[in-house]
């Protein structure tokens, strides 16, 4: 509300200002309002502000045939009014001095655009609105050019109006007019186009925004967000990692929030990188969940080295029949047939019937491939007594037990 203020007392209030016509055709106060309003201006400087108000209220009661006398006399009371933060009665002075159809033009646009802004002040949008419609009417007929503030109060009240459509013309006619825009100009007209769901809009905004500002993280991840409403997955992940480079990001779960969106769109080598580089930094915590995950990366890009690499990490942080036998089974499509033999042979703490079976299964096949067949044989009888593997493990033992 202060700057409402401060946007009201730059009102001319200087003694003598209405004796003398600042303007053509201006009409002349009286003696007496003149000598009255000199007064006023001493004890507004005082700070007397309730002295000035009594002796406004008493010259108004001797004014009632002098329009232009009561007009000013109501003015200068709204001004006071508006300086003990009293806005509804700011207002109300205000909206009179102006009914009277008095002052000056320029004068009485001056308290046209306050009433505006105490109107949007104390939410009587509408008002509001209606006031500075009127007020840019009027300037028309007037040298008098709008200044970008005045579009950007009456877009204000357009959006207070939850009137989105209305509030953009004037917005972007201030952004325009104007060499450095407010930042705050352009949340304006991002928020009245994403209300409008015109995403297209939004992100063009946003990056105006991510130039201007481009140490505003939120900006930065809104823009992904737009580019993934508008279905542009791959712009909104280039854009969430400009966010990375440039150090916006904060916390584990925005970074994997980032790798698990360079998997989805099918550049898991890149989504693995950022990972390790992460858990080695220290921005992500090495644990067996996120060894998993990072395991999984490099799966999913064929690099099975550094796969089981990882995924041994995680078992031996959090030892797992799940993971054991992921690990075994890339051992084998790896080559790895010795390591896989050893890996194998005992299982996790957690492995079932089932799962024991399993790891016997791919022990079979391992020694099978090192030429051991006996091992082999022996593997998969073991694994063809779980009723699940025994319909995969019979086929090798009638093969091994056929070749003597």
């Amino acid at each position: 509300m202060k700057a409402y203020t401060k946007l009201l007392a730059s009102l001319v209030f200087i003694s003598g200002a209405y004796g003398a016509p600042a303007f053509a055709n201006t009409p002349e106060l009286s003696d007496r309002t003149f000598r009255t309003v000199n007064k006023v201006q001493e004890l507004i400087a005082t700070e007397k502000y309730s002295d000035a108000i009594s002796k406004l209220n008493s010259a108004l009661g001797s004014t009632k045939k002098k329009k232009y006398d009561r007009a000013v006399l109501l003015q200068q009371m709204g001004f006071l009014y508006s300086l003990k933060d009293d806005y509804p009665k700011a207002a109300k002075y205000f909206a009179e001095a102006l009914k009277l159809d008095a002052l000056p033009v320029p004068v009485a646009q001056q308290v046209r655009y306050s009433l505006a802004q105490l109107y949007l002040a104390e939410g009587k949008f509408k008002q509001s609105v209606n006031t500075m419609n009127e007020w840019f009417k009027i300037a028309e007929t007037t040298e008098e050019k709008p200044q970008a503030h005045a579009y950007i109060t009456l877009a204000s009240a357009y959006i207070q109006l939850e009137d989105y459509r209305n509030a953009i013309p004037p917005t972007k006619k201030a952004i325009a007019m104007t060499k450095n825009p407010s930042e705050s100009w352009y949340q304006l007209l991002m928020s009245a186009h994403y209300e409008l769901k015109q995403f297209k809009s939004v992100a063009s905004v946003l990056k105006i925004l991510t130039t201007k500002y481009p140490q505003n993280k939120r900006y930065w991840t809104q823009l992904s967000g737009t580019y993934m409403e508008l279905k542009q997955e791959r712009n909104a992940l280039s854009t969430l990692e400009m966010a990375y480079k440039m150090g916006l990001l904060d916390g584990e779960k925005e970074y994997l929030r980032l790798v698990n969106f360079q998997a989805y769109q099918g550049v898991p080598f890149r989504a693995a990188k950022t990972l390790q580089n992460l858990i080695d930094e220290g921005h992500v915590e090495r644990n067996a969940t996120n060894l998993e995950k990072l395991g999984s990366f490099w799966q999913q890009a064929q690099e099975l080295g550094h796969a089981i690499d990882v995924y041994q990490q995680a078992y031996n942080l959090a030892p797992a029949a799940k993971t054991q036998i992921k690990i075994a089974r890339l051992m084998i499509l790896d080559k790895q047939y010795t390591e896989a033999t050893k890996f194998a042979q005992n299982s996790a703490p957690d492995a079932k019937r089932d799962q024991k079976a399993e790891l016997s299964y791919i022990r079979g096949m391992a020694y099978f491939e090192l030429n051991q067949p006996t091992n082999a044989l022996k593997a998969m009888k073991s694994a063809a007594q779980s009723p699940d593997m025994k319909a995969v493990a019979s086929p090798w033992i009638n093969f091994l037990e056929s070749q003597g």
